[in-house]
């Protein structure tokens, strides 16, 4: 597990509702947004590394590098599904539907190439290392929300370094998953 790219591909897929963090903070209590949050992360994980693992058992891992174009292909599209005026309704519920609504799918088409090329254990091991990552960009958003030039450094720039995230994110799927040493050795 390489905790640095797992950090990386946590705050990459989750930039975009880190800004709505800083919202849903001043909106609910940090309990209910932590509960929300993370019922949102975990599902997500869960759902991609069931489609993941299913993947590793059907496909050469090679092949599965193929899906590392789904995510190089969402950094040079405008993916941001993010509906802001979301109505919200009750804390926690009001968080993990939004998460779902927001990241949903976006997060899936990142997680599921990963996941598909990492052992269950591993992929155990990440779930328990996103949900304390969850937590530490709660703290973060929370601290944040007071500094006006965070903000607009988020407004600015967030969705160009979600972009460039997910294009790096494919790129190392793409490495990881041994498809271009295939294709050099089908070419040779």
């Amino acid at each position: 597990m390489d905790l640095g790219l797992l950090t990386l591909l946590f705050f990459g897929v989750n930039i975009d509702f880190f800004i709505l963090l800083l919202v849903l903070l001043q909106r609910y209590h940090f309990t209910s947004v932590w509960l929300g949050y993370s019922l949102g992360v975990l599902s997500s994980w869960i759902i991609g590394a069931l489609l993941g693992q299913t993947l590793q058992l059907l496909i050469p891992t090679w092949f599965i590098g193929l899906l590392g174009l789904i995510p190089i292909w969402m950094g040079f599209h405008d993916t941001d599904s993010t509906d802001k005026d979301f109505k919200y309704k009750s804390g926690s519920l009001a968080v993990f539907s939004l998460y779902l609504s927001a990241c949903g799918a976006d997060n899936l088409a990142v997680y599921v190439p990963i996941l598909s090329t990492m052992s269950l254990l591993a992929t155990v091991l990440t779930a328990g290392y996103f949900m304390l990552l969850v937590f530490l960009s709660l703290i973060i958003a929370d601290r944040f929300d007071k500094i006006k030039v965070v903000d607009h450094f988020l407004q600015k720039y967030g969705s160009l370094t979600t972009r460039i995230i997910y294009i790096m994110i494919g790129v190392f799927v793409i490495i990881e998953s041994g498809l271009i040493r295939v294709i050099i050795h089908s070419i040779f």
